[in-house]
């Protein structure tokens, strides 16, 4: 069903290029006999020390979308599909702004693609009904009473420069153009070592205040309004420690504290909320956020209430009458 619905995607993509014509300033026609040729880097290591590699290596994309705007106006011009190492393409004669970027990503999404000025990647919003420890986050989380919460980035790989596509020629029919993409969203590690009563804990979840909405990768600039970041925590009984990575837009330009708050719900259901400020440790180069203070989850009364649980889906199948 996904490759399904990726080629769907894909196909409608390419079916709307095909009949896109945004800016004037270029003569367009359906044959190009000039190839333009893309030989795309990737740089898919993230510079962090965690020891878990898995947290370090972002994901080959499938294709790669290649947007050509006009130098003067920022308007879309033409658009091609590629493979994630480029490929061929077939673009009228001028001067472009190129910017390639990561199809088929998870949680980040893009819009604005008309002007390379609203180029935008964003994530969704998290509301009540998507996360159970919403509430309990907005009722004592600090300083972020009016933030929207939203989903974790993954990483969007982004290439750019300008191109000069000169006119046909018999001496010089494929013109190769040479980038390296790399992303645009921050990766962090996450670690709190010092933890008594851990083997009381069912779920963590950690929320991440004043950090960037969004980000105009087109225009190369971050969006100003704060959100916080929302991710769970994976929870080492044996190392008795909380550990994860996270991703973000980044922290919000300019001077602005950041705070996590990391809820703690127990075997028994009972919410506890851990707030730290970590605002120095965004600009530590390492990018690593260690919470030294201890934590202490006391042993949950045996005749305390019950965890709260959600049933599993049960199917039901029904014929449904037609005509």
């Amino acid at each position: 069903m996904k490759k399904f619905v990726t080629l769907a995607l894909l196909l409608l993509l390419l079916a709307s290029c095909k009949y896109k014509d945004l800016c004037y300033d270029h003569d367009h026609w359906p044959d190009y006999n000039l190839i333009l040729e893309l030989d795309l880097k990737l740089e898919l290591d993230v510079d962090l020390d965690v020891s878990d590699e898995a947290h370090t290596k972002i994901n080959e994309p499938t294709y790669m979308v290649v947007q050509f705007y006009d130098i003067l106006s920022g308007a879309l011009c033409e658009t091609e599909i590629v493979g994630p190492h480029g490929g061929p393409m077939y673009v009228a004669p001028g001067r472009y702004n190129m910017v390639v970027y990561a199809f088929d990503t998870e949680w980040t999404q893009i819009r604005g693609e008309n002007n390379v000025s609203t180029l935008e990647a964003f994530t969704s919003d998290i509301t009540a009904s998507k996360s159970q420890l919403w509430d309990y986050f907005k009722s004592s989380a600090h300083k972020a009473e009016e933030d929207r919460i939203i989903y974790t980035p993954d990483h969007l790989l982004v290439a750019q420069q300008i191109v000069e596509i000169p006119p046909f020629s018999i001496d010089q029919p494929v013109i190769t153009v040479e980038d390296t993409a790399v992303t645009i969203v921050e990766t962090y590690g996450f670690e709190v070592p010092n933890i008594t009563g851990i083997e009381y804990v069912s779920s963590v979840e950690a929320f991440v205040t004043n950090q960037a909405a969004s980000c105009f990768f087109g225009r190369g600039e971050k969006n100003t309004e704060p959100v916080t970041v929302s991710f769970p925590v994976e929870i080492d009984w044996q190392q008795k420690i909380f550990k994860t990575t996270f991703n973000t837009f980044g922290k919000l330009p300019g001077e602005s504290d950041a705070f996590l708050n990391i809820v703690i719900i127990d075997t028994q259901g009972k919410p506890f909320t851990v707030i730290e400020e970590i605002t120095d440790q965004f600009d530590n180069p390492d990018r690593v956020i260690i919470i030294n203070d201890s934590i202490d989850i006391p042993k949950p009364d045996e005749a305390g209430g019950i965890a709260p649980t959600v049933e599993e889906w049960k199917e039901e199948i029904h014929d449904i009458p037609i005509g």
